[in-house]
């Protein structure tokens, strides 16, 4: 453990004083184009703030460009820099998974969790464009390291404001539109077991011809369109769309899922209600209509901030034996800055089944699952685009049939950075200017 809090430690180092000896135009996208602190979108990044959901949800306009965009015509603009940053987490975890009865070793691995590229910006009054392409990312399970040809996000985004509302439409790779942000947006490094909750997954059962991690999840980007619109005056907003129900993957197998959400700010808090239907989450062999459905809230104060969710899942037919299922997923996360750079952040979860047996129709599934975790942990903003974080997560997933428990514990501590190394070039209208000097 001391020996990957050094090396952690050393690695904070070292991109800091690269940072530190870089020019301040060298900080990611938009804080680059609109000469802003990373602080003015952002509580610790890469998590929104209200400043940074307004400006999200004005399509990426409405803050004057400091550097002056190139103009192709009358409605197309490009950014006048270059809108590129790398995003980069890597660090250290410690962790072990034990089952009553069972011997069970500690593991310890160097982690790049991701190493991404961002590109944004404005194309014009109405367009926008957003790209998180991550390169690279550590399996955690088993410490091996994948590599990755299609984006987490890449999409194109139309922004009106027609009668007092704000409208969007987007065409791409995106995330869901989850009461909180399942992993772009997400400040802690432990993703959100009930965003990973899968009929599949909880049963330990794969049907016939299809692999569980192929079968899409809430936490998984899609790839889709998405209309939705927002009206500042009262609160009241509304987000449609259809996915293509692959999760990232250009193969499309299953059927396209059709999902709503509605939400009511009131002030800088907002409730919501998530609903979303896909008529075939398998895409092989026998069919399986899938229904999530629940509530989410969102308190935020200067200091102290709560997020929940609530998801009710219904499958009707995980295994491929003609039975239904449903399972529920919740967590409580709680945010507390007690500075303006160090945030301390604490969530517990817990996600169960109903009583499942396939038994009588042929299958050899019988469950009723019991999930938990409880994770904890205190983020260091040491520069506005590099932090160090660390977190600690216990859990526990219980099989109540067969009454066998597993227990598991980790330990994670990261540097994580959003940055771009060169200089970017200068505005086009500066280039004019000095190929026009003699």
């Amino acid at each position: 453990m001391q020996r990957a809090l050094i090396r952690v430690m050393l690695i904070a180092a070292t991109v800091s004083a690269l940072l530190r000896s870089t020019p301040a135009a060298a900080i990611p996208v938009f804080a680059r184009i609109y000469n802003k602190p990373c602080g003015t979108c952002h509580t610790l990044f890469p998590q929104l703030n209200p400043q940074g959901e307004n400006f999200r949800a004005h399509g990426f306009h409405g803050l004057p460009a400091t550097v002056e965009p190139i103009h192709v015509g009358s409605q197309l603009e490009l950014p006048g820099t270059l809108p590129l940053a790398v995003y980069l987490g890597t660090g250290e975890d410690l962790g072990r998974t034990h089952v009553r009865g069972e011997p069970s070793p500690t593991r310890e691995h160097f982690n790049l969790q991701f190493l991404s590229l961002l590109a944004g910006g404005e194309l014009g009054p109405h367009l926008a464009f957003l790209v998180d392409y991550e390169l690279l990312e550590t399996e955690p399970e088993v410490g091996t390291v994948d590599v990755y040809s299609l984006p987490e996000q890449a999409y194109l985004q139309a922004h009106a404001e027609p009668l007092g509302w704000l409208g969007n439409l987007r065409l791409g790779w995106f995330e869901l539109p989850l009461g909180v942000s399942p992993r772009v947006h997400r400040l802690s490094m432990q993703p959100y077991l009930t965003y990973g909750l899968s009929g599949c997954g909880l049963l330990d059962h794969s049907p016939p011809g299809v692999r569980c991690e192929d079968v899409p999840v809430p936490g998984e980007a899609q790839i889709g369109a998405e209309l939705s619109a927002q009206r500042p005056a009262s609160g009241f907003g509304w987000t449609v769309g259809t996915t293509n129900g692959s999760n990232t993957r250009l193969d499309d197998k299953a059927s396209p899922d059709l999902y709503l959400r509605v939400s009511q700010a009131m002030g800088l808090h907002e409730i919501g209600f998530f609903l979303l239907y896909s008529p075939d989450v398998l895409g092989k062999g026998p069919k399986d209509h899938t229904l999530r459905l629940g509530p989410d809230f969102n308190w935020y104060t200067r200091r102290f901030r709560a997020l929940a969710q609530f998801l009710a899942d219904f499958e009707s037919n995980p295994t491929g034996r003609s039975k239904d299922l449903w399972y529920y997923g919740a967590f409580l996360e709680t945010e507390y800055r007690l500075t303006a750079a160090i945030l301390g952040l604490m969530r517990a979860e817990y996600a169960w089944t109903s009583n499942f047996d396939d038994t009588g129709n042929g299958g050899a599934t019988r469950m009723r699952r019991r999930l938990w975790a409880v994770t904890g942990g205190a983020q260091w903003l040491v520069l506005q685009n590099l932090k160090l974080v660390a977190e600690a997560t216990y859990g526990e997933n219980r099989e109540a049939v067969s009454d066998r428990t597993s227990g598991t514990w980790s330990v994670t501590i990261r540097a994580v950075t959003a940055f771009w190394a060169l200089k970017p070039p200068f505005a086009i209208d500066q280039w004019s200017d000095r190929e026009a000097a003699p």
